[in-house]
């Protein structure tokens, strides 16, 4: 595959380039960051810029990363009132996107890559100073940045050119084609568990980004630099997953969650009915905490207005807003609502004061039209509000107003979100499930991981991780150190009388951890029908196989009801389509991907019925789901958006 001289000749004139703004949260100037290609990135001023400089390219891409990810998914659906770019995308034609169509530019990923080739390729590493490599932190910061970036490109445009040294306009040759798999186990290379202990002590701090007065005198929101770099265990865990590694992604996400300095237990954040008649609404702590300072990781920044630079337009596309005429863009499909309202909402009542009887009592009538948010899970009607407005109340009775208001509250105006610990549990519960630990994959969900929880797996399944080598996936602590604030200050009083104050220490235990399917389906701990459901029609005796695929579907529902309009849906079904190609079992063994399981989802986005009692492609569009399904097994390149090369091949 060769890129064609347009692109070519764009990223030539990109290296460190195209940064000019105003004041802004970044506040990097263009002239700072340009360099020629003799020039070595060696005074601390020009590895942050540059780093800085980086980050604004990312900038391009964060809005695009959310739609991409989710319009060529199950659970969004276009309005009335969509972008022709947006129902371009929607249609799944991308062989006749228009030339014009915003969301279609594989060069702004190429100028973020590309800059960071440049870094990497010019910054001083030797330097060393007071015993530190000065430079380090900064290098493997652009390392991750990297990686993410090209993860990204190859999810939309598919087999993409791999280039690991700056284009310019002396050195434009063809890069090599890879796919998703293929980039992930060449981009492992550039990293090692040296990095790892390093960046745990040298992590770049650069304060705290933004606070700035924009241009129309408002502050700007302030940025934590730590929360805009991209966490070195994870990003090597998500290489790995796609690779196929999955012992090794699960070690690194498991690594990540449970390092003493900063641990990640799940919380206990929900949202959940005020008793099990299922009338009145109990308290919904899962929204205000969800992309708190305990859950969010990692976000790109976004400037607060045009003056500033890159603006996120999420809001606009998702949201019912004055700027639109209250006419949102993207709302849930019917997909969306039905694995919601499929759910049971498991409320496990206390019979007596001496709790010595239980029962669980279960949402019922999800087949009803009235209120199908309230249905199942409650975490689709706690991220999206739903109203109606009429237009007598408007200041000027305007009929080209929209009337149906809505909300996604996943937005925030100055943050688009890369990471957040729910994500991460479910990543590791993936890459568990793929090493042959089905039942510790499921304990994610169902009852969160700490030292009952695991008691409770099978001395097969912990042999099996012993085997591997990874028996430390069962080692989320008892007792873990909390990173000290005021709130996290114990105190006692020692033998002699004197107050002692010293940090406390958190358990993983049931008191702040929790199976990520309570987050909206009330007691899955305690609900007898949350199970591993393996198919034993016949009297067939289930495999190990069996039970990887039947936790793989309760987990890509999860994503879906936990992650939602956040970009990830896409990435999440190819994925594991392509880890099923490895089962003896599936048509497409040895193939790129089980084709059908991607395309029987997105092909039912319109169409799927609320119904568990019948098929899942029962009612779906058929000339869509041959469209993605392709040959079942092969690379479909109808999942992807074309390169410019692809292009001008297919005009020719």
């Amino acid at each position: 595959m060769k890129l064609k001289n347009t692109i070519i000749a764009l990223l030539a004139a990109s290296v460190m380039a195209g940064v000019t703004s105003c004041e802004n949260i970044l506040k990097v100037d263009s002239k700072t960051v340009m360099y020629d290609e003799e020039n070595t990135l060696n005074h601390v001023t020009d590895t942050v810029y540059s780093v800085l400089g980086i980050l604004k390219q990312i900038q391009k891409i964060a809005d695009r990363t959310v739609i991409l990810g989710e319009i060529r998914g199950d659970l969004v659906k276009v309005s009335n009132h969509a972008s022709d770019d947006l129902r371009e995308l929607y249609s799944y034609d991308f062989a006749n996107l228009s030339s014009t169509n915003k969301y279609d530019k594989a060069v702004d990923y190429y100028s973020v890559i590309n800059n960071c080739n440049f870094f990497l390729t010019h910054a001083d590493t030797s330097y060393v100073r007071d015993r530190k490599n000065v430079f380090k932190g900064e290098y493997i910061t652009v390392l991750a940045y990297r990686a993410w970036a090209y993860l990204q490109l190859a999810q939309v445009y598919g087999k993409v050119p791999y280039f690991d040294k700056p284009i310019t306009g002396d050195n434009a040759s063809a890069g090599t084609p890879m796919d998703i798999k293929q980039l992930a186990q060449t981009l492992l290379l550039d990293f090692n568990d040296e990095y790892i202990s390093y960046y745990d002590k040298f992590m770049p701090n650069y304060g705290k980004l933004g606070g700035e007065t924009t241009g129309d005198g408002q502050k700007s929101e302030q940025h934590e630099s730590k929360d805009v770099f991209i966490p070195i265990r994870i990003i090597m865990g998500d290489l790995c997953l796609w690779a196929g590694e999955y012992a090794r992604a699960a070690m690194y996400y498991h690594d990540f969650l449970t390092f003493e300095s900063n641990p990640y237990t799940t919380g206990i954040n929900c949202v959940s009915w005020l008793t099990n008649d299922f009338l009145n609404m109990g308290s919904d702590n899962y929204t205000s905490t969800i992309f708190g300072k305990s859950g969010h990781i990692t976000y790109i920044p976004m400037e607060a207005d045009h003056y500033s630079g890159e603006v996120s337009d999420l809001a606009n596309i998702f949201n019912s807003t004055r700027d639109n005429d209250y006419w949102y863009q993207l709302t849930r499909s019917q997909a969306a609502t039905a694995i919601s309202v499929r759910q049971n909402y498991c409320y496990y009542a206390k019979r007596s004061a001496d709790n010595s009887y239980k029962w669980p009592a279960y949402m019922t009538d999800k087949s009803a039209e009235d209120e199908l948010l309230y249905r199942g899970d409650l975490r689709l009607q706690a991220v999206l509000d739903v109203s109606y407005r009429s237009q007598e109340d408007d200041e000027n009775n305007l009929s080209s107003l929209g009337t149906e208001l809505q909300t996604l509250n996943k937005i925030k105006a100055e943050k688009v979100w890369i990471y957040r610990k729910d994500v991460i549990y479910l990543r590791l519960a993936e890459a568990l499930n793929r090493c042959g630990l089905p039942q510790t994959a499921f304990a994610i969900l169902k009852y969160g991981l700490s030292t009952s929880t695991v008691a409770d797996i099978s001395q097969a399944e912990k042999d099996r991780a012993a085997a591997l080598g990874i028996s430390a996936v069962y080692n989320f602590p008892s007792r873990v150190f909390i990173q000290a604030t005021p709130d996290w200050y114990e105190t006692s009083v020692s033998a002699n009388g004197t107050r002692v104050s010293y940090y406390c220490f958190r358990w993983y235990s049931n008191a702040n951890t929790m199976g990520i399917h309570s987050r909206g389906s009330g007691d899955a701990a305690d609900d007898p029908n949350y199970t591993i459901k393996v198919d034993t029609v016949g009297g067939r005796i289930p495999t190990l196989t069996d039970s990887i695929r039947a936790v793989e579907e309760a987990l890509i529902d999860e994503m879906a009801l936990e992650t939602c309009f956040e970009g990830y849906r896409f990435g999440d079904l190819m994925r594991i389509a392509m880890h099923r190609a490895g089962d003896p079992v599936s048509p497409a063994y040895g193939g790129f991907a089980e084709n059908d399981f991607l395309a029987k989802r997105v092909a039912i986005r319109e169409t799927a019925t609320y119904d568990e009692t019948k098929a899942i492609d029962q009612t779906r569009d058929e000339t869509l789901y041959t469209t993605l399904k392709g040959d079942g097994r092969s690379f479909n390149k109808a999942w992807f958006l074309l390169l410019p090369d692809e292009k001008q091949q297919k005009a020719e």
